[in-house]
């Protein structure tokens, strides 16, 4: 995940609120880790900070890192120790051991295989792949050490594992020691710590049934299956040359990278709803490579073609496609031969199959919670709370603190209990000493505060400054008398404009363009005819947005009676 270079999007910290929160997901999710050894590691003058970054694959990961250290990460709504971490914390996940020569196959990006696990000798007691589940969260060790080298998700539950003959992939890698993660900002690498061998390595502890190398032993001599069971957990040496060669079997060689290749190609050209013309490196990017298999990486210098025109010029030798190029440097695709033999005969089962792009199952609900910023007039009304300037708090969450510092400071009018009587900060706030009714007390807080807004999406949280401003959708009128539909702050809440356009573009069958008109702040998406109806349709339908922040339904063109 982190092998190719990462790009940052921002670096903030983490204020009091959201890091009591990140603290209590961190027990949340490892129930090993206590609280206590947590406030070592984490104590309230420690900095932490959030690091939002895209990996080269376009996934966003939010990476909290400690003096600049990433310690923990967080993708697809899922948390992840990184290897730091889990030096601090060595127990908090069940560990895989593997030799050290495995190394260089993780770090080339490979997966954990089951020919390279050690496991526990029988003396042991251990179960031989611990009592994991499908799926879950563990990390990497070696031999020697027990300090993490990568940290993934099983790739199936240890009685799979057992019953897989030595075959098969045991851990699906998602972040190892070296990779762009642990160098995060440009920091320098750690070196690894050395926290000794796992405890059922460490044979004197059964010293009264492993007799000295070389040696002999009356109760081995009296027990020789004993004996067979314990020389084959001390001969792990004489097992590594065999192991790295089952290892090496699993590599892709250049023959698997080309029939990965092929089967992503024909995949995308018979499955994927596209639209002609299209550009190659898109056709590569949006519909190729999300077609390669989970056990499967698809990487076109790792082909016998090496680059990616070669390979499409050979497809089209065949007469599977049609490829024009557009200007020196950009082709397209122009058409697709659907009576080809190879299209006819490729075949996809319907759950490997690319999801059809009206399939809103992967599009949650767009939450949008209106706060309001701290600043320093009203700090000290919500500085007992635990908030500090530039903090936001909810609009209810305000009414609750100023209801709660009004009754705390004997505020309240005695005589009239709809009134308070303000003083000190209050008067200050107030403009005045005189009794005033609590919506104006609270309207008056709310003034002195500046107003912001939160957009939750399914991968991102996105804060505003100033009120909300809504979708707005119009109608203008181009050269010829033409209508189209534009549509302002999308990208406000969260919706990325190139999807959207496609989304409209297929949905309605018009041409779409995005620009940033003058006076704007925000990119303004463009439609082709009247569309007021259908784009307010998938923006309430499938992205959810609620109906109060969309502004322009009434330009939607009138029905027929």
């Amino acid at each position: 995940m982190f092998k190719k270079v990462l790009k940052i999007k921002s670096n903030n910290q983490l204020k009091a609120s959201e890091r009591k929160a990140f603290k209590d997901l961190l027990l949340k999710t490892f129930p090993n880790l206590t609280e206590n050894e947590l406030n070592d590691f984490l104590p309230k003058k420690e900095v932490l900070n959030v690091v939002k970054l895209v990996t080269a694959d376009d996934i966003t990961v939010q990476v909290y890192t400690v003096q600049k250290r990433p310690m923990v990460f967080e993708t697809l709504g899922r948390l992840f120790p990184t290897v730091y971490f889990l030096w601090k914390f060595p127990n908090i996940i069940y560990a895989f051991t593997t030799h050290q020569k495995v190394t260089q196959f993780i770090n080339s990006g490979a997966d954990l295989m089951l020919p390279g696990v050690v496991v526990p000798p029988p003396q042991s007691g251990l179960p031989k792949f611990g009592s994991v589940s499908e799926n879950e969260t563990v990390y990497v060790n070696l031999t020697n050490n027990v300090a993490a080298i990568a940290v993934g998700v099983t790739s199936q539950s240890s009685g799979a594992m057992s019953l897989a003959n030595g075959r098969g992939k045991c851990v699906i890698i998602r972040h190892f020691y070296g990779d762009n993660l642990c160098t995060l900002d440009n920091t320098p690498i750690l070196p690894i710590v050395n926290l000794g061998s796992p405890e059922w390595l460490k044979f004197k502890s059964y010293e009264d049934d492993f007799p000295e190398l070389g040696g002999s032993s009356k109760k081995l001599e009296e027990n020789g299956e004993l004996e067979d069971e314990k020389m084959e957990s001390i001969n792990v040496e004489d097992d590594l040359a065999r192991d790295v060669k089952q290892l090496e079997s699993t590599v892709d060689t250049v023959e698997d990278m080309d029939a990965t290749l092929i089967y992503c190609f024909l995949g995308a050209v018979k499955y994927s709803k596209i639209t002609l013309p299209i550009l190659t490196s898109n056709f590569f990017k949006l519909h190729m490579l999300p077609l390669c298999p989970e056990n499967k990486t698809l990487d076109i210098k790792k082909t016998s073609f090496k680059k990616l025109k070669p390979f499409l010029e050979k497809m089209a030798e065949e007469g599977i496609i049609m490829v024009k190029e557009v200007k020196k440097g950009v082709e397209q695709i122009t058409s697709i031969n659907q009576e080809h033999p190879k299209y006819k005969e490729f075949y996809i089962s319907p759950g490997n199959r690319p999801k059809k792009e009206d399939d809103g199952a992967n599009v949650s609900k767009t939450d949008v919670v209106e706060s309001y910023i701290v600043t320093q007039n009203v700090l000290p009304l919500f500085q007992m709370e635990g908030y500090n300037k530039g903090d936001t708090i909810q609009g209810p969450d305000v009414r609750k603190y100023v209801t709660k510092y009004v009754k705390e400071h004997n505020l309240q009018d005695e005589k009239n209990a709809r009134l308070v009587k303000p003083k000190e900060v209050l008067a200050t706030i107030c403009k005045t000493t005189l009794p005033i009714n609590w919506e104006e007390v609270v309207e008056k807080v709310c003034e002195s505060m500046r107003s912001c807004y939160k957009v939750r999406t399914a991968t991102e949280e996105i804060i505003n400054k100033g009120k909300v401003s809504p979708i707005t959708i119009s109608v203008g009128v181009r050269s010829g008398n033409k209508k189209v539909t534009l549509v302002d702050n999308l990208e406000l809440f969260g919706i990325r404009l190139p999807d959207f356009a496609k989304e409209c573009q297929h949905g309605v069958a018009a041409s779409t363009s995005i620009s940033r008109p003058p006076g704007k702040k925000s990119d303004q998406l463009l439609v082709q005819g009247n569309q007021v109806t259908f784009v307010y349709d998938l923006l309430t339908e499938k992205y959810k947005v609620p109906k109060k922040y969309i502004q322009g339904l009434e330009n939607a063109p009138k029905k027929r009676k």
